[in-house]
C-alpha cells in the first residue's frame, strides 16, 4: 500500500463514524492518563506506565514502545514496551540504541513531527534505515513484530526541544488508527513529554540532594576522625550507605612498594579479610581502578581473587578510586547484588572519592610532619646553644630546651611578638640602655640581615645581668621570600669578663706603649733626614734607618688600632666632622703609604676632581689606610691596585645588589627604608689571592685574620673600618673570587651622618 503526504507519513482510509464523539472520548482518556502521568514522581514508574495507559484507554491502540533521547550520547534507546512479547530477543531489543535519522524513532527525532505507517512492509522498509552497527538488532526486532500493523511514531516535544519518541500500535483490532487521530495523540504526547521532564527534574534534584547529603557526610567524617584509622573506617561507612549496600573495604595505596593495604572493611569473609591485608597491585581485583584512576562497575570474578565473595552469595562489585590532586592515593570496594552496578551513582562516588582522597592524603601528610617535626625538636633538644624560631610575622614558633634555660623561662611563649620581647626579657645593649625593636635579633634577621656574635644584656637565671651571644638569619620560602628568622645564643658572661680584662690589659698597655714608639719613630725619622742630607755613595744606613722607620710605624698602626678599639668599648669615640674633598684625601694616603706599598701602580679614577663629603678626614684616611695595606698584603708585589670613587644614589645601589646582597649591606639599605639619599661610593680592587666564603663570614668580626695571610696584625683593622664607616652613616662590604682577588666597597652619605649615629661633632 503506498505511503501518501510526507514519504514517510500514510493515510488510512475514513470510515463511517461519529468523528466528534469518537475524538471526545479519546481526548477525555487522555486527559486522564495526562493527570497520572502528572503525578508520577518515578522516572522508572513513569516509562512502565506511559504506554500501557495509553493503550488500555485508546480503543486503536493494542501495543507501543517509549524511546528517551539521551543527549550527552545522542542517540535513543528503547525504555519501555507493552502489547509485544519479543521472547529470547528481548534482551537484545532492549539494548538497542537509535541516532537521530536511523530507523522511524530517528527519523521522527529528527524532523520533530508525527509520522503515521499504513503497514508492517512500510514500517520493516522504514525502520530498516539504520546503521551497520545497529541493524541485526532492528531486525531482531522486526521479526518479532505481528504480521497486520499500522503505527503513529510520535516526538516527545517539549517547545522546540523533543526529548524522546512515543510509538503506538494498531496490531489489526478495530477501529485502526486514522489520520485524525494524529492531532490529538501528538497532544497528548507533548503533555507526556512534560511529564517525563518534570519525573526527570524531580530526579535530578533527589540525586543532588543525595549527593548534598552524602558530601555532608563526608564533610563530618574528615573533620571529626582523630586519625587514619578512624577516617577511612568511618568512610566506608558513609560510602556503603551512600549507594544501599552493606558490604565493601577500603584499601590504601602505597606508591613507593605498588602495594595495596587494606584499611577498613565490612561484613566480608574473615578469610577474604587475611588475603586482602597487604596485596600488590598488580594482578589484584581493583588494578584497573588504581591504574587508571577510574570506576569498575562488574559482576564478580573467581579468577580475579573474589571466590570467596561469591560463596558468600554476593553476585557484582563496583571499585572506586580516590584521588588527591589526580593521584590514587586508595581504592573502595562495593560488593552486592546483580542490581548494584546500575543504583550507583558514578559522578557522586567519583566526587566523594575526591574528598576522601584529599582527606587522606591530609591525614598522612600531617602524620608524616608530625614524625618530622618530634625528629626537628629531637635534633634542636641536643643542641648546647640556644635556639628561636620566628614566623614572618615575627611571632615565636619553636625554641629548644636550651634556649628556655637561658631565657629562664618555664613554658614556652607560643605566639609570643617581637614587639614585647625586649621588655619580657629585660634586652639591653652592652651598656644596659633598652634595646629598640628593630635592633633586637629576631628583628634584625627577619629584616633580611645575616649577623654573627651579637652580644646583649639579658635577665638571667640568677636575676643578675648575663650578656648573650646572638647569630641570626632570616629564614626563605620558595619564591626567595623571607618567612621567618631563626637565632642561635649562649651565655658568654665569663668569657665577657675575660675579654673584658684582656681589653682593659690591652688598653693599658697599647697606651704605655704608644709614647715610647711615638719617640723611636721620631727620632728615625730625624736619623733618615740626617742622612738624606750627607753625600754619601753608600747608602745602606739609610736602607736600614727607612725599614726601622716602617716598622717603628707599623707598630704604631697596631697600638692605635688597640687604642680606638679601647675607645669603642669604653663609648669615648667621637668624629670630628668636617667637608672634605674625598679625591684629594685619597691622593694623600697613597703618597704617604707608598714606602708600605711599594711601587706598585695604584690607580685612582673619580668622577669628577672635587668630591665633597662631610666626615671625619683622620678616621676616613684610616679607613683608606687600611684597605690600601690589604690590598698591598695578600696581592703581588707587581700586581696594580684599583680605587675609584663615584657619586650614586642608595635606590640605585639597591636594584644592583637586589639579589642577594652581602648581609652588612642588605641591613643598610633595609635602615634607609625608601627614601633615596647621594652616596659617595669608593671601591679598592686588588687582583691578589682572594678569599674563601668561610673567610668572607668572618670578614669584619674583631681579631678576624685570613688563613692565607702573608703579613702581620691583630685582625682589627675591619673590624675598626666598619665600626668607623657605620658610625659615619655608612656600611663597607667586600666582593672576591679566590685566586681572583677582592673588592672592598665603601658607602658614605654625603651629607654625613645623622645625630642619632653616634656621638659627632662638627668643626
Amino acid at each position: 500500500m503506498a505511503i501518501t503526504q510526507p514519504p514517510l507519513v500514510g493515510e488510512i482510509s475514513e470510515q463511517p463514524v461519529n468523528e466528534a464523539e469518537h475524538r471526545s472520548e479519546v481526548l477525555a482518556n487522555l486527559l486522564d492518563v495526562s493527570t497520572y502521568l502528572v503525578s508520577m514522581l518515578s522516572p522508572s514508574e513513569l516509562f512502565a506506565g506511559l504506554v500501557r495507559r495509553v493503550v488500555e484507554v485508546v480503543p486503536a491502540v493494542q501495543a507501543g514502545l517509549l524511546w528517551i533521547y539521551d543527549r550527552r550520547q545522542t542517540t535513543l534507546h528503547l525504555e519501555s514496551f507493552y502489547g509485544l512479547d519479543f521472547g529470547p530477543a528481548n534482551e537484545t531489543i532492549c539494548r538497542l540504541h537509535l541516532r537521530p535519522g536511523e530507523g522511524l524513532a530517528g527519523e521522527a527525532l529528527r524532523r520533530g513531527e508525527p509520522l503515521l505507517i499504513e503497514t508492517r512492509s512500510s514500517y520493516r522498509d522504514l525502520a530498516r534505515r539504520v546503521s551497520p552497527r545497529s541493524e541485526p538488532d532492528v531486525c531482531a526486532f522486526l521479526e518479532c513484530l505481528p504480521r497486520e500493523l499500522t503505527a503513529v511514531i510520535l516526538p516527545l516535544r517539549i517547545g522546540m526541544e523533543v526529548i524522546g519518541v512515543l510509538e503506538l500500535m494498531n496490531l489489526g483490532a478495530r477501529p485502526q488508527l486514522r489520520r485524525t487521530d494524529l492531532q490529538v495523540l501528538q497532544t497528548f504526547s507533548n503533555l507526556a513529554a512534560g511529564a517525563i521532564k518534570n519525573a526527570q527534574l524531580h530526579a535530578q534534584m533527589q540525586a543532588q540532594q543525595r549527593r548534598l547529603e552524602a558530601f555532608g557526610a563526608i564533610g563530618t567524617v574528615i573533620s571529626t576522625a582523630a586519625d587514619l584509622e578512624e577516617l577511612v573506617r568511618n568512610v566506608l561507612e558513609v560510602v556503603l550507605g551512600v549507594v544501599d549496600a552493606s558490604v565493601g573495604i577500603l584499601m590504601l595505596l602505597d606508591p613507593g612498594r605498588a602495594m595495596l593495604q587494606l584499611g577498613a572493611w565490612r561484613n566480608v569473609p574473615q578469610q577474604f579479610v587475611e588475603q586482602q591485608r597487604e596485596i600488590h597491585v598488580a594482578g589484584a581485583m581493583c588494578e584497573e581502578a588504581v591504574r587508571y584512576g577510574q570506576p569498575i562497575r562488574r559482576p564478580l570474578i573467581a579468577e580475579s581473587g573474589e571466590e570467596l565473595l561469591i560463596e558468600a552469595g554476593l553476585s557484582s562489585c563496583a571499585y572506586v578510586p580516590l584521588l588527591a590532586g589526580g593521584t590514587v592515593v586508595g581504592v573502595v570496594g562495593i560488593y552486592g547484588d546483580p542490581a548494584l552496578p546500575e543504583r550507583i551513582d558514578v559522578q557522586t562516588l567519583m566526587m566523594m572519592g575526591n574528598l576522601i582522597g584529599f582527606a587522606i592524603a591530609n591525614v598522612r601528610l600531617y602524620q608524616e610532619s608530625h614524625i618530622e617535626r618530634r625528629k626537628l625538636a629531637a635534633v634542636i633538644n641536643s643542641i648546647v646553644e640556644g635556639v628561636v624560631l620566628c614566623d614572618r610575622l615575627g611571632r615565636l614558633v619553636l625554641a629548644n630546651r636550651t634556649a628556655m634555660e637561658l631565657l629562664s623561662s618555664d613554658s614556652f611563649p607560643y605566639q609570643q611578638p617581637i614587639s614585647s620581647m625586649a621588655d619580657f626579657y629585660a634586652i639591653r645593649d652592652l651598656d644596659g640602655r633598652a634595646l629598640p625593636v628593630e635592633r633586637l635579633p629576631l628583628t634584625r634577621a627577619l629584616a633580611g640581615e645575616v649577623f654573627h656574635d651579637y652580644r646583649v644584656l639579658l635577665r638571667g637565671a640568677s636575676g643578675e645581668d648575663t650578656v648573650m651571644s646572638f647569630s641570626g638569619a632570616p629564614v626563605y620560602g620558595d619564591m626567595n621570600t623571607i618567612e621567618g628568622a631563626v637565632v642561635i645564643f649562649r651565655d658568654i658572661t665569663e668569657h665577657q669578663k675575660l675579654e673584658r680584662a684582656k681589653d682593659d690589659f690591652l688598653a693599658v698597655a697599647a697606651h704605655e706603649l704608644r709614647s715610647p714608639l711615638a719617640a723611636v719613630r721620631s727620632y728615625a725619622d730625624l736619623l733618615i733626614r740626617r742622612e738624606q742630607r750627607r753625600d754619601k755613595e753608600d747608602a745602606a744606613d739609610l736602607r736600614g734607618l727607612t725599614i726601622l722607620a716602617q716598622q717603628v710605624s707599623h707598630m704604631l698602626r697596631l697600638v692605635d688600632n688597640l687604642l680606638d678599639l679601647s675607645r669603642l668599648d669604653a663609648g669615648l669615640f667621637s668624629l670630628q666632622l668636617q667637608r672634605v674633598n674625598l679625591v684629594a684625601l685619597t691622593n694623600q694616603v697613597i703618597d704617604q703609604l707608598r714606602p708600605t706599598i711599594g711601587e706598585r701602580d695604584v690607580q685612582l679614577t673619580s668622577d669628577a676632581p672635587d668630591l665633597m663629603v662631610t666626615c671625619d678626614p683622620l678616621r676616613i684616611r684610616q679607613v683608606l689606610t687600611n684597605l690600601l695595606v690589604n690590598a698591598a698584603r695578600y696581592s703581588g708585589s707587581g700586581s696594580p691596585i684599583e680605587v675609584s670613587e663615584v657619586i650614586i644614589r642608595s635606590d640605585v645601589l639597591a636594584t644592583r645588589y637586589s639579589h642577594q646582597p652581602p648581609a652588612t649591606l642588605r641591613s643598610w639599605l633595609l635602615n634607609l627604608q625608601s627614601v633615596s639619599h647621594p652616596l659617595a661610593l669608593i671601591a679598592v680592587r686588588d687582583y691578589g689571592i682572594g678569599m674563601s666564603e668561610e673567610t668572607m663570614q668572618r670578614l669584619f668580626r674583631r681579631y678576624a685574620r685570613g688563613r692565607q695571610r702573608t703579613g702581620e696584625g691583630l685582625g682589627l683593622g675591619l673590624y675598626l673600618s666598619y665600626e668607623l664607616v657605620v658610625r659615619h652613616g655608612g656600611t663597607i662590604w667586600a666582593e672576591s673570587i679566590e685566586g681572583r682577588g677582592s673588592t672592598f666597597y665603601v658607602a658614605l652619605p654625603l651629607e654625613g651622618p645623622s645625630q642619632s649615629q653616634g656621638s659627632v661633632q662638627v668643626a
